[in-house]
């Protein structure tokens, strides 16, 4: 089983020899990390949440999905387990057609479709959600998705409860409450790259990664968020579908 793993680790990581009272996050590169994932996810969503999954696969406790084919997927572990995981795919990706809907993303956002990216499946393993771990896993990730090709624009869902946690993260909410057809009612959510100032005034841990790959609106992001934000205005309760989960995740609800 191979990984691309965080530096934090200084290690070759393999599955016999990671790290013990350690931190890490890792890129699956092969099917064996990938497979990991996948069980990870059905541990959390299937079997601790109880929630149903189309893609669910009783028979090997997994996970899978169509975006999972092009995607990037990383898992963070301590020591040695897996604790957590993210998924991100370019709209490029011909899987991401539904997402490209959903979020309404049309000419208010004025780049090519592989100069944005959508953020899936973050997940973490409940008893570290509150831990400092969650928001390493999505520095690692937002660090190197980004490295040799960066998005200049990001998009991620969310429940009611999640929102102020991305909102402070640095993501603009710009549409309502949307219904998806696996998740119920969700809240879109944009992040451009080149907010640097203002993420630097929000405080979030994003802000140094834009230093280091934008000068401050040079996609013309901050401009983006004063046309399309809906600042000051009270979000409106989320509207459930007929026959939807009461508790139905989100594809970003940290595993509960």
């Amino acid at each position: 089983m191979s990984y691309a793993c965080d530096h934090l680790a200084r290690v070759s990581v393999t599955t016999d020899a990671r790290p013990r009272n350690r931190f890490e996050v890792c890129e699956a590169v092969d099917a064996a990390a990938k497979n990991e994932v996948y069980r990870f996810r059905y541990r959390i969503y299937v079997e601790q949440m109880g929630l149903q999954q189309k893609y669910a696969d009783r028979l090997r406790k997994r996970v899978v999905e169509p975006l999972d084919e092009t995607a990037r997927i990383y898992a963070a572990y301590w020591n040695g387990a897996i604790v957590g995981t993210i998924r991100g795919n370019r709209f490029s990706d011909l899987s991401t057609a539904y997402y490209r809907k959903l979020y309404r993303i049309d000419g208010r956002f004025p780049f090519d479709p592989d100069e944005m990216s959508l953020t899936t499946k973050l997940m973490f393993d409940p008893a570290m959600q509150r831990s400092p771990y969650p928001i390493r896993l999505i520095m690692h990730y937002a660090r190197d998705f980004n490295a040799t090709r960066p998005c200049k624009i990001d998009f991620i869902d969310c429940r009611r409860w999640l929102l102020p946690f991305f909102l402070k993260l640095g993501y603009v909410d710009y549409l309502g409450w949307v219904v998806h057809d696996e998740y119920g009612s969700v809240r879109p959510l944009f992040c451009p790259a080149d907010q640097v100032a203002r993420l630097q005034r929000l405080r979030s841990p994003l802000a140094a990664i834009a230093r280091e790959l934008c000068n401050n609106n040079m996609f013309g992001g901050e401009d983006l968020i004063r046309r399309l934000a809906l600042v000051g205005r009270r979000a409106a309760q989320p509207v459930r579908r007929p026959g939807a989960e009461p508790n139905a995740a989100s594809e970003s609800d940290c595993g509960g």
